[in-house]
């Protein structure tokens, strides 16, 4: 028998996954934020399906009936629940005799559901009420965002996994749809079915889920294989072996405290060589714009090498524009230079990577969710792409990597080049 997720123990911002789909199964609707994460009253998806991927691959469709304020759950091939006549449906809730847990659940006691055989065999359709959906995502939430929650990972309420396991879920991280992981850009973990409430289109999406109760997500991952490589003028190797050698008082590089400054006080300058690796990274950015290689390694050296007091992408770029290293108009060079940022980090979350191979094709028609502090779940989508873009760009830090474990911030010296591989990853503020 797969393992029950009664069993399982997950980080706030994983668990947070199952969260969204309770909350969406409960309430049927997604709304839209703004570029300040704020409530879009007007831009609302109604949620009319979702999709998840249990053992063996197999299909589980969630309907949602706001009509009838229930959930239908089909398995496998089973016709949807508008074609499945009522006596065929399993209405988990319709036993009041048996509940002894807070759901209407079907079983002899809480904790006994069968995780093989909860959600019925492939082909049956079962009725939960989107009430009692609802229901455990709010005790779900009262979990993560318990102050007693300080571990790093966590089981989920006993009542909540009993639920969720009657429905048929087994991890609340869903394996990828089948023939969708392409689709929604490698990143969905989430896939919804919906009926946009401005012009009634009906999309299959899929999102990326963040939290802003657990650590800040990145977006951009670094690579052990993949720093940029800067020259370094006017060094030597005393200079290298005394570089090298910094460290703070608990022994680790210390790079802001120690390293940083040395360049200023020996008078060494640092420009931007090229990319290690040059067969992925430089290659997937010449997908977004030629010269956005050059115009990231410029915010790079902005933030870890010439100074800089702000981590703030945003700060970060309006710098730059200001040095305006490509010469750019000096006109449009500020404009110029947040748009390649923006397309950089959009990039970022349609699945470039700085290690495998990208097409350029931004497939994601989906978007992002966000869970806010208060429970609150909006998202941005395809349909709100620029309001997402700016949300990206506003809300993203270049971010401190370890050293050690990226191999970066020692001077290399190289057919009597001397070079500064540095690496780095860009992460949300929260």
């Amino acid at each position: 028998m797969d393992k029950r997720i009664h069993d399982q123990e997950y980080n706030r911002g994983e668990w947070a996954e199952l969260y969204v789909f309770l909350r969406l199964l409960g309430t049927g609707r997604l709304h839209a934020a703004d570029s300040d994460l704020n409530c879009k009253t007007d831009s609302l998806l109604e949620v009319s399906k979702i999709l998840r991927c249990e053992a063996a691959g197999e299909p589980t469709v969630y309907e949602v009936d706001s009509a009838t304020e229930t959930v239908a759950v089909r398995r496998g091939d089973a016709p949807s629940a508008a074609a499945v006549p009522a006596t065929k449906h399993r209405d988990v809730s319709a036993d009041a005799a048996h509940q002894t847990s807070l759901f209407s659940c079907e079983g002899d006691s809480a904790g006994e559901f069968d995780a093989d055989d909860a959600a019925g065999p492939s082909g049956s359709v079962q009725t939960v009420s989107m009430a009692d959906c609802e229901r455990a995502a709010r005790i779900l939430f009262d979990r993560l965002t318990s102050s007693s929650t300080g571990a790093k990972t966590m089981h989920a309420p006993v009542e909540v996994c009993d639920f969720v396991d009657s429905i048929g879920v087994r991890n609340p991280k869903a394996p990828g749809v089948q023939g969708h992981d392409k689709a929604f850009g490698g990143k969905a973990d989430i896939v919804i079915e919906t009926r946009d409430g401005r012009n009634a289109l009906v999309n299959r999406m899929g999102f990326s889920v963040k939290s802003q109760f657990g650590s800040p997500a990145t977006l951009f991952n670094a690579s052990p294989s993949a720093p940029l490589l800067y020259w370094v003028a006017h060094c030597d190797d005393a200079l290298m072996k005394e570089f090298n050698a910094l460290h703070d008082a608990r022994g680790n590089r210390g790079w802001f405290a120690c390293c940083q400054p040395f360049f200023d006080e020996h008078g060494l300058r640092v420009s931007f060589a090229r990319a290690r690796n040059a067969g992925s990274f430089e290659r997937n950015l010449l997908f977004i714009r030629e010269g956005m290689l050059e115009i990231v390694a410029a915010c790079v050296r902005e933030r870890f090498i010439g100074g800089a007091t702000t981590s703030d992408v945003a700060a970060i770029t309006a710098s730059v524009a200001e040095q305006n290293p490509m010469r750019y108009p000096p006109a449009v060079a500020a404009a110029v230079y947040e748009k390649a940022m923006k397309d950089f980090l959009y990039a970022a979350f349609s699945g470039m990577s700085a290690t495998k191979p990208w097409d350029g094709i931004e497939q994601v028609n989906g978007g992002y969710i966000v869970v806010k502090p208060d429970g609150d779940v909006l998202c941005y989508h395809a349909n709100d792409r620029e309001e997402f873009r700016e949300y990206l760009f506003r809300n993203t830090v270049f971010e401190y990597v370890s050293a050690k474990k990226y191999g970066w911030s020692l001077i290399e010296k190289s057919d009597g080049e001397y070079l500064l591989p540095v690496n780095f990853s860009i992460r949300f503020k929260k």
